[in-house]
């Protein structure tokens, strides 16, 4: 009975698996009419985003912060587009670790907080440059992307294999 079972929700996952493939290779041209106009849209919980890089980078002292507490470090995020969040820092502040990972009701609000967000990336520059300049690497090569709904900031020990891992999920 169990192999019965098992072997049906195989079978439904390779079904799953090879419509998706099916309506990626539609016949279409990229770039053509057809599919100029459709925006991308993605699904994935952004703590999941950011447990997924805390798994393989971890932050000293970690933190969560709710979307309530992001006025306090993104002052100029406007939050009433976020539908999801997730954010991490270092409790102490003694190291600029950050990983945040917002989901916006539209593709649109999500760009418009990029700038929100790079405001947020030049003051822990302007603090961290004197407070511990041996921590610097970690923000001159901080990563702000957006993606469809989603706008992930990094500021880790690793930025590229954290890179790696939001597009790999937010895909």
């Amino acid at each position: 009975m169990k192999r019965k079972i098992l072997a049906a929700i195989l079978a439904a996952l390779c079904l799953m698996t090879a419509s998706c493939g099916a309506q990626n290779d539609g016949g279409s041209a990229a770039g053509s009419p057809e599919t100029a106009d459709i925006q991308q849209t993605y699904d994935v919980a952004p703590s999941e985003v950011t447990a997924a890089i805390l798994l393989e980078i971890p932050i000293n002292s970690a933190i969560e912060k709710g979307v309530a507490d992001l006025g306090a470090y993104f002052s100029d995020l406007d939050t009433s587009g976020i539908t999801e969040a997730s954010y991490y820092m270092c409790a102490s502040g003694a190291y600029p670790d950050e990983i945040a990972v917002f989901r916006f009701s539209s593709a649109e609000l999500a760009e418009s907080g990029k700038a929100a967000v790079q405001t947020r990336l030049d003051k822990q520059i302007s603090v961290y440059e004197s407070y511990t300049p041996d921590e610097m690497y970690k923000l001159e090569n901080a990563v702000i992307e957006v993606k469809g709904n989603y706008i992930y900031y990094l500021v880790t020990s690793d930025n590229v294999k954290a890179k790696e891992i939001a597009e790999g999920l937010i895909s």
